[in-house]
Parts: structure tokens; sequence; C-alpha cells
């Protein structure tokens, strides 16, 4: 798929509709996941564009998309708790742009935050940024992809 042409060498899962992830039959493994918009949403990035506007790890990807699903429905709605955090751009995109998701699970030895480390490697390097929604983080795992 054209859209994950940066993931070279590592297997997705097809696109699916956030919306609908309670019907969907997603694994409580490990893994990293990414959130995807509509299908006619793209994020300018320095050196392309790209509907991704997160990248995520998760012990259980289950359990993770559905907490996102959560709190993406409550933006959506407009019905944000007086507890929950002022602003969580990653909730904020969702419930604005989101409307697909994909995920890719580790392998046997791997952790899910060394996958995410390569995939937002991966990420940076054919973009130029991380995705809209994530926060500054390490970029060592960048710069060894670079010298590839």
């Amino acid at each position: 798929m054209a859209l994950f042409k940066f993931l070279r060498g590592l297997k997705s899962s097809p696109l699916a509709d956030f919306w609908r992830l309670d019907g969907h039959d997603i694994p409580s493994a490990p893994g990293v996941y990414m959130l995807v918009a509509k299908p006619d949403v793209h994020f300018i990035y320095p050196a392309g564009r790209s509907p991704i506007f997160y990248v995520g790890q998760a012990r259980s990807l289950r359990q993770r998309l559905e907490i996102h699903l959560v709190h993406s429905r409550a933006v959506r709605e407009d019905r944000r708790q007086a507890s929950a955090p002022l602003y969580w751009p990653r909730y904020e995109y969702a419930g604005a742009h989101g409307a697909r998701y994909c995920y890719i699970r580790t392998k046997q030895g791997m952790t899910p935050k060394a996958l995410e480390d390569i995939v937002l490697a991966r990420f940076q390097k054919r973009y130029h940024s991380r995705p809209v929604a994530n926060s500054a983080g390490a970029w060592k795992r960048t710069d060894r992809e670079f010298a590839d």
C-alpha cells in the first residue's frame, strides 16, 4: 500500500474504520498502531503529505485502541469530562479527522517501544517530521535510520 511505503519490511494490518472498532477482531498482543485521517484529509509535512496523524505503541493493541476510541468519541461528540486533560492532540485529531487505524504486531523478542521507535524513525525519515499528534521524542533511532 503506497500509504505505508516508509514501513518497508514491516507488515501492517489493513486500514479499518476507527469508529467501528468495537466489532473488530483486534489482538490483545503487543504492537504499534497508527491513527489515520479520513481518505480526503492529508496533513502537510516538510517532505510531503500523509493522512497519518499519530503513531503509538501498546502492550495490548485492543485495549489501547479502545481507550483512544472512548476519548476520541468524547471529543467528536463534544462531551469531554471535567477530569479529562485539557488537550491531548491525538484525541483532538481523531475526533476531528480520524476515521481509520492499522497496527503492526511486534515480532518475538521485540518490545512495542522498540518497534514504535522504528516506525517513527522511518516516518521522520520520509516526511522530515513526526506525525502531527505525536509529541517530541528521542531522535537517536532516526539518526540510525538516516545512516542506512
